[in-house]
């Protein structure tokens, strides 16, 4: 197999015939490799079900990663090798298909497809922390039911809290991809208002569940932070 240079890369998947698929194969092998690879060490075919294969598995996600780089070479930059842009590519590809992959077999009903907001999963974070996050989560849950439009709720929770890859969001709700983008981003911007209104900005809502306490001295400051009780 020849080493290309990323000038010789992009020239050949531009041409047509005998040197266009030679490159795509050799893509296609280099690709191949890299997400059986990734899927060795991530262990992810299992995560995505006992059915599927391997090789199988790494075979369609380099092909589609092959279409998907080639409808994108003008933007390729030539910040790195072209082969890293391609992995990296690949490899987006896959963590994909394992997302669609694991939805359809997962257990939720379709009947609560963006219905019911999940219990946060605490793990014995020990009893002030385990309040603050319970108290979080409900301020949380309520303003997704109150301050966001039936149809905003209902994507938002299919997709960041059951997991429902966007591609299938959108295809459930009967929209597209960028309707889908703009839906969620402007969900959020309502969420972070009405959370503003309380008080508390989205940021010091993440640290509650991503960071000790010692390490969020901008939630106290002097004063207390929004999510304890006060005993004034």
């Amino acid at each position: 197999m020849t080493t290309r240079t990323n000038t010789e890369w992009l020239s050949a998947l531009r041409e047509t015939g005998q040197s266009q698929e030679s490159a795509v194969k050799e893509l296609r092998q280099l690709l191949h490799r890299a997400i059986f690879s990734f899927l060795s060490r991530k262990g992810a075919t299992s995560a995505a079900g006992p059915s599927y294969d391997q090789d199988d598995l790494a075979e369609d996600c380099a092909q589609e990663s092959v279409l998907l780089i080639q409808s994108k070479l003008d933007q390729f930059r030539g910040d790195s090798q072209f082969t890293t842009w391609a992995y990296s590519i690949a490899i987006r590809v896959t963590l994909n298909e394992l997302r669609r992959r694991r939805w359809r077999t997962s257990a939720i009903e379709a009947a609560r497809l963006g219905d019911a907001m999940p219990h946060w999963p605490i793990d014995n974070p020990g009893p002030e922390r385990n309040l603050e996050q319970q108290q979080a989560w409900a301020i949380l849950t309520e303003l997704i039911e109150t301050a966001l439009t039936p149809l905003q709720r209902k994507a938002l929770i299919a997709h960041a809290f059951q997991e429902m890859p966007l591609d299938l969001v959108a295809e459930w709700l009967g929209t597209n991809r960028n309707s889908l983008y703009k839906l969620i981003h402007d969900a959020r911007k309502r969420l972070q208002a009405a959370l503003l209104s309380r008080g508390v900005t989205h940021r010091e809502l993440i640290a509650i569940f991503d960071t000790p306490r010692p390490e969020r001295p901008y939630l106290e400051d002097g004063k207390k932070s929004f999510f304890t009780a006060s005993n004034d």
